[in-house]
Parts: structure tokens; C-alpha cells; sequence
């Protein structure tokens, strides 16, 4: 069964939310701690970076490019805070 939320998120916040989630894994990088991320987390950490605009861009993305980047930084997200612990 497929389930089709309706999103309450503005683009703004979106953009916002996608902002952060590039800040957090920009500094992991620069730290050089992705050595110790699983391998499904530096596949969603690829994905995001090719779909991810510079950030003054981000806010004319298409919408469909925009769900979709919005999609894998949720997924991201949870993975980052999952391994942290």
C-alpha cells in the first residue's frame, strides 16, 4: 500500500532544513571523521552532494529535485544521529 503524505513544510523551511544537513556533513568531512560511516551513509552523503545545489541556489530548485533532496537529507539525518551514538 502506498501512502502519499501531504508535506506542511514550506520551501523556505526546506531549504533551511537541507542548509543544516549540508553544514553537519561539510564539517564531518573537513574533520575527516566519514571513516568511520557505513557505507549506506556515504551512498546518501554521494546522493546529496549530486543533487545539491551551491546553497543560494537551492531555493530555485524544481520541486521534484527539491523532494527528493529534501527525501535523502531526512534519511541522512537519521543515519548521522544513529552512528553517533
Amino acid at each position: 500500500m502506498n501512502t502519499i503524505l501531504e508535506s506542511e513544510v514550506s520551501p523556505q523551511e526546506s531549504v533551511s532544513y537541507i542548509a543544516a544537513i549540508k553544514m553537519h556533513v561539510d564539517e564531518l568531512y573537513n574533520k575527516q571523521e566519514i571513516f568511520g560511516l557505513s557505507l549506506e551513509t556515504l551512498e546518501l552523503t554521494r546522493r546529496f552532494y549530486n543533487l545539491c545545489e551551491p546553497l543560494d541556489k537551492l531555493a530555485k530548485l524544481e520541486t521534484n529535485t527539491l523532494n527528493q533532496l529534501l527525501s535523502i537529507s531526512q534519511h541522512l539525518e537519521r543515519n548521522l544521529v544513529q552512528e553517533a551514538k
